[in-house]
């Protein structure tokens, strides 16, 4: 096998590689996004930091949060409903259609970006959490 054969298969076999690993983060996507309670958003670990795209998901009892480009099912992180406090909404548009809101539980702090309606839905989700118990 010459030269140029083997540099044209590794290339082939690298493309390969690169079509499973994109249709792999597609389905994996698209099978996050599909559960329900599912929603855009983009999160940061603080306001130094850049935004990163992701999906939120409201479970039962916590709110989680993946990268939309990632390998893994698991989420990045899980913040309980019971506890979670939100801060009110910072706009950043001249719309108000986007805004940053500061989710807290415990020492744990998050930002995340959402559109407005979210907000609301987040809100909402968090106050209408199941009764406390004594």
């Amino acid at each position: 096998m010459t030269l140029i054969h083997g540099a044209m298969w590794c290339a082939v076999l690298l493309a390969c590689v690169g079509v499973i690993l994109w249709a792999y983060m597609n389905v994996r996507a698209r099978r996050i996004t599909s559960l329900l309670g599912a929603f855009r958003c983009w999160s940061r670990p603080d306001y130094h930091a850049g935004w990163t795209a992701g999906i939120g998901v409201y479970g039962v009892d916590e709110l989680s949060w993946y990268r939309l480009v990632g390998m893994s099912f698991k989420p990045v992180y899980s913040i309980p409903r019971r506890g979670m406090e939100v801060s009110a909404p910072i706009s950043h548009t001249a719309d108000g259609a986007m805004v940053e809101v500061r989710l807290a539980y415990g020492e744990h702090r998050y930002e995340v970006a959402v559109e407005r309606l979210t907000y609301n839905g987040l809100v909402s989700w968090v106050e209408s959490g199941p009764p406390r118990r004594p």
